[in-house]
């Protein structure tokens, strides 16, 4: 392995500086040399973002102690704007975050119920669990920034899962949240008439949103195999199992037709706001689809959302 490292630092392919135990470690158990190449590749990816978002939040800092020092000495309080005479007050992060709290708080009385069945950590592998709990993350921002959100639980919430461990270390306050963590089953929790899980594999298509259901998506990534674990585990469990009409509404191109976790919850999201599944599925990428309009106003919702991503989950 360390000669493949080498190897490919020496032709100068995509390798990441530096290997934590952890990361080393599963490149030890990876089989192939193909599948430990992509695992550098994906880690190599992952340490220039990290790289891209400290210069970013640097940057930030900056301009912030730049124009406090501006305003703090040079300021005229007969102009308009920032530091000087204004109308506007500052809004606080401690404030914005009270703001979506109490939406959240509302749906936990009053909202429809969604889960998160994380019993899958055991069919992944490492790079899959990271990505899992990636996705996870951007639900948790997703459904807080939504002006009716879900209840969100997630259910099966093992603490010795990688999964769980990742989303923790990810959103560190997730504990002092208001998304309900259970070690528990759904089926612990709630009616089995009530319960429905969502499979891309399932035969029946979901018609219509049912406000008394209670909808199951499973937090699962699987970038190879395509089981349909999701289906059988909704049969053993004598629930019911859907899948999202995607082929009755939506223009495909060549490729997969796989969805993400969190695009799964938001086109539930929408679909219960709206009721309208042509809007609900403007969600999915535009390398997915050939329906530019919606593709275009999806680049925009999502660009929205990576700007207060930091601020909805740092209190």
């Amino acid at each position: 392995i360390v000669n493949e490292i080498n190897n490919a630092i020496e032709r100068k392919k995509r390798c990441p500086e530096f290997l934590n135990p952890t990361e080393f470690h599963e490149l030890y158990v990876l089989e192939t040399k193909s599948q430990r190449s992509k695992y550098l590749s994906y880690l190599f990816k992952q340490e220039k973002l990290k790289e891209k978002d400290r210069s970013i939040k640097e940057e930030k800092k900056e301009i912030s102690r730049s124009l406090k020092n501006e305003t703090s000495f040079n300021c005229d309080f007969s102009k308009y704007g920032l530091g000087c005479k204004t109308l506007l007050i500052n809004i606080r992060k401690k404030s914005i975050n009270k703001f979506h709290n109490r939406r959240l708080a509302n749906s936990v009385l009053f909202g429809n119920r969604i889960v998160i069945d994380l019993d899958y950590d055991n069919y992944m592998i490492e790079k899959e669990r990271r990505s899992c709990a990636a996705q996870l993350r951007h639900i948790i921002v997703a459904n807080k920034n939504d002006h009716n959100p879900f209840d969100l639980y997630f259910c099966n919430a093992n603490p010795t899962f990688k999964c769980v461990q990742y989303l923790k270390h990810d959103v560190p306050n997730i504990e002092d949240s208001l998304n309900t963590f259970y070690e528990e089953s759904y089926l612990d929790i709630f009616p089995n008439e009530h319960l429905v899980y969502l499979s891309p594999h399932a035969n029946e298509s979901l018609k219509s949103f049912d406000p008394s259901a209670i909808y199951i998506i499973g937090g699962f990534v699987d970038v190879v195999k395509k089981e349909k674990i999701s289906t059988e585990k909704a049969f053993t469990e004598g629930i019911k199992s859907y899948s999202l009409p995607l082929d009755d509404h939506i223009k495909w191109k060549s490729g997969s037709k796989s969805l993400t976790i969190n695009q799964v919850f938001e086109i539930m999201l929408i679909l219960k706001n709206t009721g309208n599944w042509k809007k609900a599925f403007e969600c999915i990428p535009i390398r997915k689809t050939n329906d530019t309009k919606s593709s275009e106003e999806n680049q925009f919702a999502k660009s929205s959302l990576n700007v207060e991503e930091q601020v909805l989950l740092t209190n």
